[in-house]
């Protein structure tokens, strides 16, 4: 479990940091998780609002709020996941101790499955939506909707084992304190 190079070192150092109380917690990573999901959906909203008003200015207009929003605070929100979960998705695999390992397998298998899942959902809504007729029609959509459903397609990916990851992880163990609220190691008062 020894970082290889500076940049696995830095990323131990910053992994090794405590969370915040807030987000150290199942409830608080949860909250986090639905954040995600939240910026995440934005994206498949995005994409839906440029295919049905593109080509217009409302669309570029709204496209770029959008993705204004989901830069600053998916930056935010991806932050405090990967610490939250101690690095169990970005830390390259050697560092990992076991129980990261298999959170990380966990993880990716569920992402996995609901990665197939959106792909049948993207499919079946995409589909029907597209024009009947000759494939010149398709062109009529506009390359920002395509786009937009490919760059949707790929950041949800991309996002869904962090997200795993912090939705499964249990709870941090409790600290070994006894009644006295010191260390089990330490040497307790005498009782009288």
């Amino acid at each position: 479990m020894e970082p290889r190079n500076k940049r696995e070192e830095r990323l131990l150092k910053a992994y090794a940091q405590e969370p915040p109380a807030r987000y150290a917690g199942r409830a608080g990573r949860r909250r986090l998780v639905a954040a995600g999901a939240g910026l995440v959906g934005l994206l498949w909203v995005n994409t839906a609002v440029s295919w049905v008003l593109a080509p217009s200015t409302a669309a570029m207009v709204t496209c770029f709020v959008i993705l204004a929003i989901l830069g600053t605070a998916g930056a935010w929100v991806w932050y405090a996941l990967a610490l939250s979960t101690r690095g169990t998705i970005g830390l390259p695999e050697h560092l990992l101790d076991e129980r990261q390992a298999k959170e990380r397998l966990r993880a990716h298998a569920v992402a996995h499955k609901l990665t197939l899942l959106l792909l049948f959902v993207a499919y079946f809504a995409v589909t029907p939506a597209l024009p009947a007729g000759s494939r010149e029609d398709v062109t009529d959509l506009g390359s920002a909707a395509l786009t937009l459903l490919f760059f949707a397609l790929l950041v949800t990916v991309w996002a869904l084992p962090l997200l795993a990851a912090a939705w499964r992880l249990p709870d941090p163990p409790p600290a070994d304190d006894d009644e006295y609220g010191e260390d089990r190691d330490e040497e307790r008062p005498a009782r009288v």
